[in-house]
This record gives structure tokens, C-alpha cells and sequence, in this order.
């Protein structure tokens, strides 16, 4: 392979195991600092020394070494305990980030060559795509799947910029953008008697800059149930009767703690509730509901709809996008919050079912005392 260099991933694998690298080199009978030069890429172990290293480590030697032809970089490690190892990039600021890549229909942008490096957050990547290409990307966390849609057409629509959809709960996406590993999160996390609770959840994610709020969409949240509510659950606490079955999210997520407020976080704590199953998304509570796994689930009126479920409406919400005043500038930013006044996306988006627009690209720019 023309080009083409060896990477190793020894220092993760071995770390793994919990070998030192004195003890790993007595094992297979090299010095300490030849393993140091292997290690750091500086040195190709021999056919015989490498089948030894993977013997050692209990792997392949397909897992301690690598030919790597695409360029290799240093990018931030959004989730460093992720399984898999192809990665969706883009450039935050300064950072090349990293997330996971959520599902085959995504750009896998790279190759995670390694664990998270020593005393950091990052770690390498060989790269599939541009640089160009990955500094073009807008990375925007969210649970709604109408993000999806958004993000979709900024590439159709805009040659040389793209987004990818991180999903995520409301907290997660909100911390995602504190740590400054997106450039837009998307919440729902206020309540219908607070509305200025997302305003105020903006400027905590982004303490040193102007913070900006942009509705996506308004809709109901509620209790998804089965066709026609055999069960007859109408109110949130019928999900505390003996035998009722009801999927859980994480705290984080606004369906969750929309299910606090009115069952009160005691009950969620008890043993019982915490057997129930975890789903990760809107879309998910709806299969479980669907298939039978569970009788009812918290979530957004839309993932009903899709499944053919019925829904009990507990709370009209707000979907809002937090992003900092000063990403506006930024193409892929400006292009992307422009789709949601064009009639084609309002189009795209009223045929799906549970979404109500009529608030859609509202801009509110939050002014920070502490920033000017």
C-alpha cells in the first residue's frame, strides 16, 4: 500500500490487560525502551515479536497494529467509551471533535486508531474524509427526530456544507455544548408554567458568551399507549397501579423529568420503577410501547403518530436550539437556522404528523451581564 504506515494501538491494549510495559517486555523478551519505541510507533516490531506481543495480550496482531494510508490527526473524544470505532468529525472552534457514528446512514468520517491518550481528552484518528469536508460539518445534539430532517437537507441543499445529528437527551445535548463538543443543542426541558426556564438553561451552558434560542417546533408530550388504551391510563400516576409496565428514559431527558414533576422523584427512585426498561430516545419508548415490552412510556406526541399508538397529552413544550451569538457568523450556522423560514422545510416538516411550526425559526438573543 503506497504511503501506508504502521500505527500501533499496543499502549491500549496493554493497559487493558493491566501490564506494565517493564512486565510486558520481560514477557516477550525485549527491553523496556524497545517496547517504548514500538508503542510509540517509532520502531516495527519483527513478524516473531508481534505474534508474541498478541499472544501475551490475548488479541490479534490485526488489533496491535494497523496500516494506516489516510492522514492521522488528534480530534477530542466526545464519548470515549463508545463501541464503535468509525467516528463522525467536525471542527468546534479550535478542536477537531469526534463523536460515534450513530448508524450506517451516517458520513463516518474517520477510524479511531486509539483509546483516549494519557492525561487527555483526545485521541487518533485516521481520517476517511477532508479536512474541508470535516470543517464544514455542523454537529447538532438533540433527541427531536426532526433534527434529522434539518440536517439532512443543509447538505442537499448547500454544496460543501453538512450537518450530523448527535442524538441525545436535553441535558446531554445542553453539556455536549458546555464542553463545547456541538455547535447547537437542542432542548425541551421547560415546563408549560415556566417559560423561561430554557433561557436561563442556555445561559448556564454558555456562562462567558451571548447564548441564542431558536424554536425548532412546539408539541405535546404525554403518555403513549396502545392502540385504543385497553388499559385505560389516563393521568400519569395510573402508571403507579399494580402490573402496569412503563419505559423509563434517562434523568437527563425531558420526557423523564416531565414524569418527575408529576409522579414526584421518590416514586421514580423506588426498586420497582427501576427494573423498568431504559429506552434512549422518543422513537424507542414508542417500539416498546408498540411491541408489547411495555403498557405506556413518557414521550413526544409525533413518535405516537408514526407508530400508530395512542396518546394522553400531559404538557405543551417548546423545542429550542441554544447555540452561542457568536456561531451565527459561521456558514454551515447561518445556512442551517435559514431552512427553518423556507417553505420547502415547513413543507417537509408539516407532513410530519405532531409538529406545530408556527413558532419555527423565532430567534431570542439572550444578553449575558457578565459578557461585553
Amino acid at each position: 500500500m503506497k504511503d501506508a504506515r504502521l500505527f500501533s494501538s499496543l499502549r491500549k491494549h496493554r493497559a487493558a490487560i493491566g501490564f506494565s510495559q517493564a512486565e510486558l517486555a520481560k514477557r516477550v523478551g525485549v527491553s523496556r525502551q524497545a517496547l517504548i519505541y514500538i508503542e510509540a510507533g517509532k520502531q516495527t516490531p519483527s513478524t516473531h515479536l508481534a505474534l508474541a506481543l498478541a499472544h501475551s495480550l490475548g488479541c490479534s496482531v490485526e488489533d496491535l497494529f494497523r496500516l494506516t494510508a489516510g492522514q492521522v490527526v488528534s480530534s477530542r473524544l466526545a464519548e470515549p467509551h463508545a463501541s464503535t470505532e468509525r467516528v463522525v468529525l467536525g471542527r468546534v472552534g479550535d478542536d477537531l471533535v469526534a463523536h460515534p457514528q450513530h448508524d450506517e446512514t451516517q458520513v463516518a468520517d474517520g477510524y479511531l486508531l486509539s483509546g483516549r491518550e494519557p492525561g487527555s481528552d483526545t485521541a487518533k484518528v485516521e481520517l476517511f474524509s477532508s479536512q474541508a469536508s470535516i470543517d464544514s460539518n455542523l454537529l447538532v445534539a438533540g433527541c427531536a427526530p426532526l433534527l434529522g430532517v434539518l440536517c439532512g437537507r443543509l447538505g442537499r441543499q448547500y454544496a460543501g456544507l453538512r450537518a450530523t445529528w448527535i442524538p441525545a437527551d436535553s441535558s446531554q445535548a445542553l453539556s455536549l455544548l458546555q464542553m463545547g463538543l456541538v455547535h447547537v443543542a437542542g432542548i425541551h426541558l421547560a415546563s408549560d408554567i415556566d417559560p423561561d426556564a430554557h433561557a436561563n438553561l442556555a445561559r448556564l451552558a454558555l456562562p462567558n458568551q451571548t447564548a441564542t434560542l431558536v424554536n425548532l417546533a412546539q408539541w405535546k408530550q404525554g403518555l403513549l399507549v396502545a392502540t385504543g388504551n385497553p388499559l385505560d391510563i389516563k393521568v400519569a400516576t395510573d402508571l403507579l397501579q399494580p402490573g402496569i409496565r412503563y419505559a423509563r428514559r434517562s434523568p437527563g431527558a425531558g420526557a423523564q423529568q416531565l414524569l418527575g414533576r408529576l409522579l414526584g422523584n421518590d416514586k421514580q427512585d423506588r426498586p420497582a420503577e427501576n427494573t423498568m426498561p431504559l429506552a434512549s430516545t422518543h422513537t424507542e419508548v414508542a417500539r416498546l410501547v408498540s411491541t408489547g415490552v411495555v403498557d405506556a412510556g413518557v414521550a413526544i406526541e409525533p413518535a405516537a403518530l408514526a407508530e400508530g399508538l395512542s396518546f394522553v397529552p400531559l404538557s405543551q413544550e417548546r423545542f429550542d436550539l441554544v447555540l452561542a451569538k457568536s456561531q451565527i457568523e459561521i456558514p454551515s450556522v447561518s445556512r442551517f437556522l435559514s431552512l427553518l423560514d423556507q417553505s420547502s422545510f415547513r413543507s417537509e416538516a408539516g407532513r410530519l404528523p405532531g409538529y406545530d411550526l408556527s413558532l419555527s425559526g423565532h430567534l431570542s438573543v439572550l444578553e449575558n451581564p457578565l459578557v461585553g
